[in-house]
């Protein structure tokens, strides 16, 4: 069976390369600030994952398998050396990844990240995103919901257009299955460094969360709050971001890197 082509877009130079993983019902543009950031230091490589932007959908989703279809293609892109840089489902998916990663991983960076046990989800809010896919109207409340500082209005139409176009597939999938999955088994075989950051007020991925279901499981991870912050860092405080990608590279990948063949 051939392997599912995901979509992409490669900017900049330098190494380490960041592979960035973007959050539930968000497309490779939401790192649109952060790779603009860092390209200028780093190759930076933004994937649309399965089912989301125009990636097309898996026959079959789970976690895992969306995570041999990144490794797959990560192998495909014959990076060297690269960080995985994920966002809320993102995160999830790149531990998954990061468990049995292709050759060349020095570091993990998870960004207000869906934990690796199941996600604490409000099921009042779950049962109305099932119900909503595709409307444009609970896309603007779920925006709204999710973010605690106000973001421009060129972004903010970029989430509203990301959010319309996940597949049906992909949508049901996270939202039924996917942010129930349990990968903490996994999770536990992850060596490489690994950041952690999160917002002071995310509604989505609380700091609570962070500290009881995410940093146990990791054995060399720190961490790191943004305040003021919500759940879109990537939009909310993408120059927090970036530079606590730049410092965790700099400071804490460069063993891993040297240890790389």
């Amino acid at each position: 069976m051939n392997a599912l082509i995901l979509h992409d877009e490669d900017q900049g130079v330098g190494s380490p390369a960041l592979v960035f993983l973007h959050y539930f019902a968000g497309s490779l543009r939401s790192w649109v600030h952060v790779a603009g950031n860092l390209s200028r230091a780093y190759r930076c490589l933004c994937v649309d994952l399965p089912g989301f932007g125009r990636s097309p959908p898996m026959s079959a989703f789970s976690v895992d398998a969306v995570g041999r279809t990144i490794a797959q293609h990560i192998a495909s892109r014959r990076l060297g050396t690269y960080v995985l840089v994920g966002h809320s489902m993102g995160g999830k998916l790149a531990l998954a990844c990061a468990a049995d990663p292709p050759p060349g991983l020095v570091g993990v960076v998870l960004v207000a990240p869906s934990p690796p046990s199941p996600e604490p989800m409000d099921e009042t809010e779950r049962a109305r995103l099932l119900a909503n896919h595709g409307t444009r109207a609970s896309a603007e409340q779920t925006l709204r919901m999710i973010t605690r500082r106000l973001i421009p209005a060129e972004d903010t139409d970029i989430c509203i257009a990301d959010n319309l176009m996940t597949s049906a597939e992909a949508w049901h999938w996270w939202l039924a299955e996917g942010s129930r999955e349990t990968i903490t088994a996994q999770t536990e075989r992850v060596a490489c460094p690994v950041l952690v950051m999160g917002g002071s007020e995310d509604p989505v991925i609380a700091p609570a969360v962070i500290a009881t279901e995410v940093m146990p499981r990791l054995a060399n991870a720190s961490r790191t709050e943004i305040a003021g912050a919500g759940h879109l860092l990537p939009f909310e405080a993408a120059k927090e971001v970036s530079d606590n990608i730049r410092t965790f590279v700099t400071e804490q990948c460069r063993g891993a890197m040297r240890a790389t063949p």
